[in-house]
């Protein structure tokens, strides 16, 4: 040995990382979050989840193409983690992106049909973007399913939906 000092970084190193940063995010110190995080990914590029907090707190201060980068090196690192679908799919909404956006979240719902957000923000882009009320009712009523919601919004959507396509069902107040 030539007497150099060799720092090996644990598992555990990075795990403290990551904690400090999600408490930075839950103080919602979205700057200083952020400098850890990008110090997390640049140590560990191929962790999925520092890429996709650091995506959040990206949006967080207004960064939206910092945070859709984030959110694709999150999908390169683990392509089946469904957060970072979900996010780029909001990013591309709100950008007028609508094709892209629904590419995205049916790639999410193949790999999590249950995951509750994909079902909300589907049914929303097919309801109010890319008109499509059957696509929409069926993710409405999914996502009802999924979270038991009692969500009188919800229901009401649901059923304008249904007249919309002339499956009007009466409503006896049971759970379909």
């Amino acid at each position: 040995s030539d007497g150099a000092v060799v720092v090996t970084e644990t598992v555990t190193d990075v795990e403290g990382e990551f904690q400090d940063a999600l408490q930075l995010m839950q103080a919602e110190d979205w700057h200083a979050a952020a400098d850890k995080l990008v110090a997390l990914t640049a140590a560990k590029p191929r962790l999925s989840g520092p890429w996709t907090n650091l995506g959040i707190v990206r949006n967080m201060i207004g960064d939206t193409a910092g945070a859709e980068t984030a959110f694709k090196k999150a999908i390169d690192a683990n392509a089946n983690q469904v957060v970072p679908y979900n996010e780029i799919g909001i990013i591309y909404t709100r950008s007028g992106r609508l094709e892209h956006a629904s590419f995205i979240y049916n790639e999410a719902l193949k790999i999590d049909p249950n995951y509750k957000n994909i079902h909300w923000n589907i049914a929303i882009l097919y309801d109010s973007n890319l008109p499509n009320p059957e696509r929409s009712q069926h993710n409405y009523e999914y996502y009802q399913q999924l979270t038991q919601s009692e969500d009188r919004q919800v229901f009401s959507w649901i059923s304008a939906l249904r007249e919309q396509s002339g499956q009007v069902i009466v409503s006896t107040g049971d759970k379909q």
